[in-house]
């Protein structure tokens, strides 16, 4: 794993643009520049075995503590309101079809183990980015002569999620789905790309801003602007937001089923890494971690790392020695997990970036990487997306 310069693409912003990705260099809810263009990250082929085998070990222990979490009545602890319960066991029950989810992992390259740092399992962003912009990257450097042709990248993102979607359709019946996404770039972006995977897989859609999602007592469905019920809704919103909002009643009650699936809340609550470490304590990549109010004393290591159950681009995180990052997430329960040093790389100008390892999963199979690299160690909303390239010296 080496992070290796490159010459800006002529024109790279017009060939981002070209594919739906117009927040390169910023937006304004994070103006700050976002695609890295003038480094990448070169990985074997023996470092993405590893990273691809042991992800599917990481989804299928997701999943089993997922189980468990609802089988032992522990979404309390979880951070999911009791009213919700019910109905995120019934989705569970149901097995409600899931799309994608992202794994984010610390790496440092050769047999060294991954560490899982955290799922994203409802709202996974950068997915624009990873499935297509980088792709785009490699041919046009190949098309240069900047990079050989036997160059590749571990990139099926696209064709594992139009499989996924035509899955979704001709095994499970969802035939018309309804996209919703809140008003900002990244989100609308992100939105569409997964509308046109669905529409390539022969799903009818729709879409909405997710304010214009409705409800009504008169109905047992959510309803799209003309009032008309929505059967499956795609909605890139997290479930925490909304059970905080104005129609939180009706995510335990409505007969929508929601992509991705309610249950996904279990997966994406922080709460999910200490029941990982406890039905797997032994795993290489999980790292230690409990509930801060927990009197298991299992040993996180002498300073470990303080999350809230639900936070977002590093909101609220407290590393070794570090006063907590600011954020809106400081009044929710923490978990506690072991410290894992983030590699550390030189970019020029005396600037250090620490990488990110996102791995995106198709239903339950690893299918791709993408890149993010923070300028701390905590990967915040400063931090830039970098492609990478497969290729053994």
């Amino acid at each position: 794993m080496k992070r290796l310069p490159f010459r800006e693409r002529p024109g790279w912003q017009d060939r981002l643009e070209q594919v739906g990705f117009t927040w390169h260099t910023g937006s304004r809810e994070a103006p700050f520049p976002y695609w890295e263009e003038d480094a990448a990250y070169s990985f074997t082929a023996a470092e993405i075995e590893l990273l691809e085998r042991r992800s599917g070990e990481l989804v299928a222990l997701a999943l089993d503590a997922v189980a468990h979490a609802i089988e032992t009545k522990r979404l309390g602890q979880l951070g999911i309101p009791n009213f919700l319960h019910d109905a995120v066991k019934a989705s569970w029950d149901r097995d409600d079809p899931s799309v994608y989810l992202r794994l984010d992992l610390a790496y440092s390259g050769g047999d060294q183990e991954p560490k899982l740092l955290e799922i994203n399992a409802q709202t996974p962003t950068s997915l624009l980015e990873a499935a297509v912009c980088q792709w785009q990257w490699l041919e046009d450097r190949q098309e240069t002569g900047e990079l050989p042709q036997s160059a590749t990248q571990w990139n099926a993102i696209h064709e594992a999620l139009t499989a996924q979607w035509q899955w979704a359709s001709q095994e499970r019946g969802v035939r018309e789905v309804t996209f919703a996404a809140a008003r900002l770039d990244e989100d609308l972006a992100t939105s569409t790309y997964l509308e046109e995977l669905a529409r390539a897989a022969g799903i009818k859609t729709q879409r909405l801003w997710v304010d214009e999602i409705g409800s009504s007592a008169a109905m047992d469905q959510l309803a799209d602007l003309w009032g008309l019920p929505i059967g499956h809704l795609a909605m890139l919103w997290p479930f925490e937001f909304a059970w905080e909002g104005r129609d939180a009643a009706y995510l335990a009650s409505t007969r929508t089923r929601f992509i991705e699936p309610l249950w996904k809340a279990v997966m994406s609550s922080k709460g999910l890494l200490p029941l990982m470490h406890e039905l797997a304590p032994e795993h290489p990549c999980i790292l230690p971690a409990r509930f801060v109010d927990s009197l298991n004393l299992t040993n996180v290591g002498e300073q470990p790392v303080r999350k809230p159950l639900w936070s977002r681009e590093g909101q609220n995180v407290q590393l070794p020695g570090q006063a907590a990052t600011g954020g809106e997430y400081g009044d929710l329960p923490l978990i506690e997990q072991a410290y894992v040093e983030l590699p550390e790389y030189q970019a020029g100008r005396g600037e250090s970036r620490y990488p990110v390892l996102g791995v995106w999963v198709a239903g339950d199979e690893p299918c791709g990487l993408g890149v993010r690299e923070g300028v701390t160690r905590v990967t915040d909303d400063r931090a830039r997306f970098v492609p990478h390239l497969v290729q053994d010296e």
